[in-house]
């Protein structure tokens, strides 16, 4: 005998690997699941809902769009990723052939050597190749974010000086702030506000959340490290922004930000997500959580956040 029970969206968020805020926005915008509603207005999600949830999350994932798939049926979304599985093997030759093109590591490993030796024109060198070589989702994910968690990790250790990383980070600040020009917005593009708060001193986790939405057809503002959320608010007040999105890197344990994120959300209109991502992000979840922020691990997540942010008008 099938399950009854009904579980609240929190847990159905857990169970499928969605945040809440997708969840929403997937049920306005395309109906993929009708929820039951509770007393007080509740949705309750059947285990029948959970599974197709999990099924679109898994195609989602494996390259497919969310309009594109929204009406296909349980028994069709199984059919669907079975039949990406059979072709595994294939796929995995494909992806050799494209590793063995790009060489992920070999790039990276590339460009410590050249940051050690303080050669920034070869950084800046094997960077231009590989945006010449790589789709957009792949540079990032597979070569640029890799490269930076590198680099700082080299500091951390004492591997490289802090003359090393500085020299690094100027090269991929003006590199990925480059990219983001690449990409011309619709005039009624959403505008996303990309910046770090105070004491937040490492922006390239901002400048790649740039890169990730202007790439998704966002209209970036770039506002730089270190700055005060009245600024940051006031600009995405001004701009009747969509989203701001925020980079938080080190420390992970500061008193002051804390309050200064519970402030942000204060002088935010209800229709302004504020998105935060970066290492450091795990250690602020709760005061996240307390004010309604989207917390992404990845770029990944980030397209899926941004694309349900756009096609739901009221967040």
């Amino acid at each position: 005998m099938a399950n009854s029970y009904k579980y609240p969206i929190k847990v159905v968020s857990q169970m499928t690997g969605l945040s809440v805020h997708v969840i929403r926005a997937w049920e306005k915008r395309y109906s993929v699941v009708e929820p039951d509603r509770t007393d007080t207005n509740r949705r309750s999600y059947s285990e029948a809902e959970i599974e197709k949830l999990k099924l679109m999350n898994t195609a989602v994932q494996n390259g497919h769009n969310i309009s594109s798939i929204a009406k296909l049926s349980v028994e069709e979304l199984k059919s669907l990723i079975e039949r990406e599985k059979t072709s595994q093997k294939d796929i995995h030759i494909s992806e050799a052939s494209s590793t063995e093109a790009a060489d992920f590591n070999a790039l990276i490993n590339s460009s410590i050597e050249a940051i050690k030796a303080y050669d920034d024109e070869t950084l800046e060198t094997v960077l231009l190749k590989s945006s010449s070589q790589m789709s957009q989702p792949q540079l990032i994910e597979n070569f640029i974010v890799p490269l930076v968690y590198k680099i700082g990790d080299l500091w951390h250790d004492g591997d490289i000086r802090v003359a090393n990383e500085h020299m690094a980070s100027a090269v991929i600040r003006t590199f990925l702030a480059n990219q983001i020009e690449i990409y011309s917005s619709a005039e009624n593009a959403p505008i996303v506000i990309c910046a770090t708060p105070r004491g937040q001193e490492h922006e390239l986790g901002a400048l790649i959340a740039g890169l990730t939405a202007a790439s998704s057809g966002w209209r970036v503002i770039y506002l730089g490290p270190n700055l005060p959320v009245e600024e940051i608010a006031a600009v995405a007040v001004s701009l009747d922004a969509r989203a701001i999105a925020l980079s938080i890197i080190y420390p992970g344990d500061d008193s002051r930000l804390k309050k200064d994120l519970v402030h942000l959300k204060k002088m935010l209109p209800c229709n302004i997500s504020i998105i935060a991502g970066g290492r450091a992000s795990k250690g602020y979840l709760d005061v996240l959580d307390e004010i309604g922020a989207i917390v992404v691990k990845d770029t990944r997540q980030l397209r899926l956040e941004l694309e349900a942010i756009r096609e739901n008008k009221y967040n």
